[in-house]
């Protein structure tokens, strides 16, 4: 419920959430688009071919091609940062393929400010990045290896838990510097909102 009033999941036709069901890597794309706060941004980026795999009529292109010209930790001339997300190499993306525990944690790890610099090597390329997210309680209630393919629900708790993890070199949560407030027992999303049947407030 969280993720929803925060516009990160909308659920699937029919009303559901489905949490045992697999994520792509462009559902999680667009995950992380709005986690940002710039899904507003994607109309822009539909017309770009990026990724041999990612044709115009592919409906999470523009989230795809956002997330890959996001650059997160970069200094004021844009120098030292990293993409959001990569392709494989060989100019494709594989959108449709479900996305692994190991991929999803470095993208989580590099909204919150976290690159190449900022973790240990490993055996894996993952590696460092799922040492640094458990240190900073991004995956927190999860037990999985990079290589595994992460359901829904899973994905569910790693931004829930971005939320709540703090962001490289900063002593506020994710959500406090996105503009939110953290309450004892509870969190406030929203002082001045109007709700559908037209009441205001909290």
């Amino acid at each position: 419920e969280l993720l929803r009033l925060m516009g990160v999941v909308n659920g699937i036709p029919g009303g559901t959430y489905n949490p045992a069901g697999t994520l792509s890597r462009g559902e999680f794309c667009k995950m992380s688009v709005s986690a940002l706060d710039r899904a507003d941004e994607e109309p822009a980026q539909r017309g770009r071919t990026i990724y041999l795999d990612v044709g115009p009529s592919h409906w999470a292109r523009g989230y795809i091609n956002l997330a890959s010209t996001i650059t997160l930790g970069a200094g004021s001339n844009g120098e030292g940062g990293t993409a959001l997300v990569a392709g494989l190499g060989d100019g494709t993306f594989q959108p449709d393929r479900p996305i692994t525990y190991g991929e999803a944690v470095t993208i989580l790890c590099r909204v919150l400010g976290y690159g190449v610099s900022d973790v240990a090597t490993g055996g894996a390329w993952y590696d460092g990045y799922l040492s640094a997210a458990a240190s900073i309680g991004l995956t927190d209630g999860l037990s999985l290896s990079g290589a595994d393919v992460i359901d829904r629900g899973q994905a569910a708790i790693l931004f829930y838990n971005l939320y709540f993890s703090k962001s490289k070199g900063s002593d506020k949560t994710y959500l406090v510097a996105q503009g939110g407030s953290e309450v004892e027992g509870g969190v406030v999303l929203d002082t001045d909102a109007t709700a559908d049947d037209g009441s205001t407030g909290a």
